[in-house]
This record gives structure tokens, C-alpha cells and sequence, in this order.
């Protein structure tokens, strides 16, 4: 469930008092959120609702930012939470829902009739009625700071549907949004998808399209299914055969392998190895967020790379910490996961727990060792948000700690 601020407290917290002698709603020339990307992504399918996630984090270090979520198609999408009130300095994520679609999208990747607004300001008031919603209401004219948002339909229903009718421009542009798409298919799909390419009219364009975008295929069906000699392009932009052949298993391929030994294969097999570690480790990333802790351990346990971090640099300590998964948290520093870890923000452990408001979180990670004065890049503490986000227990915890 994406996670709101707007509702934390019926009435705002005393700390947000200080915040309420600013001037209401003056015209915004400053930036006061950055968005996590300057589209929406849908991974879509038929018949099912796609989802996909948006990040807003706020500049502002003075008061909450209250945002306000529209669409020019509501027919189409749903927002969860539509409005809502960012903490200074922190972030929240909202969720744009598509409803079921019987068809295809008309264009892809790119919507342009699909359009989303977020209308940002300053939450300068302090009412018990009052929410943010309302609060856009009673703002004057000029007085938001409103982002724009594009959309665009991806995944791997419309690219395997691109290949299928041979359009190379919504592949290619869908694969430029998600570049580990294809490295991502299982062996069996990857392997359907290059038939299909192979199937075209013109398929040499397409097939050079798939393997350089990191298609993997076994090279004893490569050697069934296509005979295709690897654009010059690629060449001309350092993807030479050898590196093509690399990233899709090919290990005989250009190389002078053959049936006997050849001593590129162990590091092709290694590097191989590795991206499985990664692999897991951003499972164990999922598994933190969504708290099972089983199969955290059994990850773990496995060999996978506890240091995994998201776009965000958010580690899977992080993404435990801030929902309150306390086991799963402290399991983690068990395995070795660094209690300072910083995200991209440069917000350590303890501050998302303490964005998280779970108290006992916050414990385990100062009994552990955790700087209770730690300041993200914005120079912001744990007890600053703690402060902010009126969690009295978490303010009074932490300043019996130092800090």
C-alpha cells in the first residue's frame, strides 16, 4: 500500500505549530517537490489493473508540503492517496492504478492523451477540519507549484506485441525505459521472443535490437532458430561481437571456443554468477519491504547480495526500517548490512524509521549502534523528523539517546 502522511494525525501534531505564522498561499516561483520520474510507467497487461508507483519528495525544509494528485482521464486511472501532506524534507509515494483495459492502448509507449497533475504548496494552517484537499481549495490563484506528468504504457506484453508486428520503434522505446527488461525474460520466453523476430519480413534489425538490449538465449537454440550478423553500429558504440555474445550466453560465439577449452568462458560463467547474486539481492529488497522475514533469511542464507540497493540507494535496511519490520531489520545487521548505509538522499536507517513512526524499530537500530545524530545530505536528523512529524514518543526517546 503506497504510504501517506495525510491521515498520521486527526489534528496536526504540536510540532507543525511553529509553521503556521508563514503567510498562506503566495505565489510559488520555488520548486517545492521533486518527482521521482518524468513519467508514469505502466506495466500493462489485458483485463487486469497495472499499477505503477510515484515518488515526491520534498525540498522545502520549513513546513509540509501538501500535494494534490489530477488526471485527464479518470475514467482510465485511479490515484491512491489522491492528496496528502509530505513531512519537510522526507517523501511519500503515491499509486496510479490503470483499470482493466480490454484493448491495447491506441499508442505505445507514449500515451498523449494520458496526463497527470500534481498541484503542490506549503500546508501553512493549523486546523482541526482542515485537510489538504481543502487546503487547494481555499489557495488563490498563482499560489501552487504544479508538476506535469507524462504517460507511458511498457512491460513485456506490448514488447513482445512490438516484435510480433515489427514495429522496432515501440520496442526500441520501450526497451530505452526499461533497460533490464529483456535481461529479466525466463530462458523459455526469451527464447519464444526470438522466433518471433526471427519471423518478420526484415528481422535482422529487430533480432540485433533484442541481443544487444540484453536478450538471453541458449546458444544451441540461437544456432536453430537465426542466422544474422550483428549490426556495425553496435561496434561503432564499443558493442562489439564478444560483448554481444557475452550478455546473451553465448559462450562459443566469436571466440574460437568450439569444443575445447576456452579461458573467457570461466569469466563470462562468473559474471554470470554474480548477476545472480544481484538478482537475489534485489529479492531480498522485495521480501524486506513487504516484511517475510523467512524468505529474507533463506536469501540470505543463499548467498544473495545483502547490499542491493534500489534507484533510490535504498537498501533493504532501509526499506524494513520504514515499514517496521524489526526482525527483519535486525536480521539484516546481523548478516553484515552497514547500520550507516546512506540512501541517495543521504538519509541513514534511522531516519526512515523514524518517518515510519515505529518506536520499537527505532530502538533496536540505537541499542545496535545506530548515530542517533546522523544528518541526511539536506542536513536533517532523526530527531528533527521525529520533531516535525509530532511522534512525541520517538522525540522523547531520542533525546535521552544524545540526541
Amino acid at each position: 500500500m503506497p504510504m501517506s502522511f495525510s491521515s498520521s494525525h486527526k489534528t496536526p501534531p504540536p510540532s507543525f505549530r511553529q509553521f503556521t505564522n508563514l503567510q498562506p498561499c503566495y505565489p510559488m516561483e520555488k520548486k517545492l517537490v521533486q518527482v521521482s520520474e518524468q513519467e508514469v510507467r505502466i506495466d500493462f497487461a489485458l483485463n487486469c489493473k497495472c499499477r505503477a508507483n510515484v515518488r515526491l519528495t520534498s525540498l522545502c525544509a520549513t513546513a509540509p508540503v501538501a500535494f494534490k494528485v489530477q488526471t485527464s482521464s479518470p475514467h482510465k486511472f485511479l490515484v491512491k492517496p489522491p492528496t496528502g501532506l509530505i513531512p519537510p524534507l522526507c517523501h511519500v509515494t503515491f499509486q496510479v492504478i490503470l483499470k482493466p483495459q480490454a484493448q491495447l492502448p491506441p499508442t505505445f509507449p507514449r500515451s498523449p492523451s494520458d496526463r497527470f497533475l500534481i498541484r503542490t504548496s506549503e500546508f501553512t494552517r493549523d486546523s482541526e477540519s482542515e485537510s489538504s484537499n481543502q487546503w487547494f481549495s481555499s489557495c488563490s490563484r498563482g499560489s501552487t507549484h504544479d508538476l506535469k506528468l507524462k504517460v507511458a504504457f511498457v512491460g513485456p506484453f506490448l514488447l513482445r506485441h512490438a516484435v510480433t508486428c515489427g514495429d522496432y520503434d515501440a520496442a526500441r522505446n520501450i526497451i530505452k525505459r526499461q533497460r533490464t527488461i529483456l535481461a529479466e525474460f525466463p530462458p523459455g520466453d526469451a527464447e519464444s521472443l526470438l522466433q518471433v523476430a526471427t519471423e518478420l519480413v526484415n528481422p535482422e534489425d529487430m533480432i540485433n535490437l533484442l541481443l544487444e538490449a540484453g536478450l538471453r538465449i541458449d546458444a544451441s537454440a540461437r544456432s536453430e532458430q537465426v542466422n544474422y550478423k550483428v549490426d556495425s553500429k553496435w561496434a561503432s558504440n564499443g558493442h562489439e561481437e564478444p560483448q554481444v555474445a557475452a550478455a546473451c550466453d553465448r559462450l562459443d560465439y566469436g571466440m574460437g571456443c568450439g569444443d575445447g577449452v576456452c579461458d573467457n568462458r570461466r569469466s563470462i560463467q562468473d559474471a554470470a554468477c554474480d548477476k545472480d547474486k544481484l538478482e537475489m539481492g534485489e529479492l531480498v529488497l522485495m521480501a524486506a519491504r513487504r516484511g517475510d522475514l523467512k524468505h529474507v533469511e533463506f536469501l540470505l542464507q543463499n548467498g544473495a547480495d545483502i547490499n542491493c540497493c534500489d534507484q533510490y540507494g535504498l537498501t533493504a535496511l532501509h526499506a524494513s526500517a520504514i515499514k517496521g519490520h524489526k526482525d527483519i531489520a535486525l536480521m539484516l545487521i546481523e548478516f553484515g548490512l552497514e547500520l550507516e548505509c546512506r540512501d541517495s538522499e543521504g538519509h541513514a536507517p534511522l531516519h526512515l524509521a523514524v518517518v515510519g513512526g515505529s518506536l520499537e524499530t527505532v530502538e533496536m537500530l540505537v541499542q545496535n549502534g545506530a548515530n542517533v545524530n546522523a544528518k541526511s545530505n539536506s542536513g536533517a536528523t532523526p530527531l528533527y523528523m521525529a520533531t516535525a512529524m509530532g511522534y512525541d514518543d520517538i522525540t522523547e526517546f531520542l533525546i535521552s539517546r544524545g540526541g
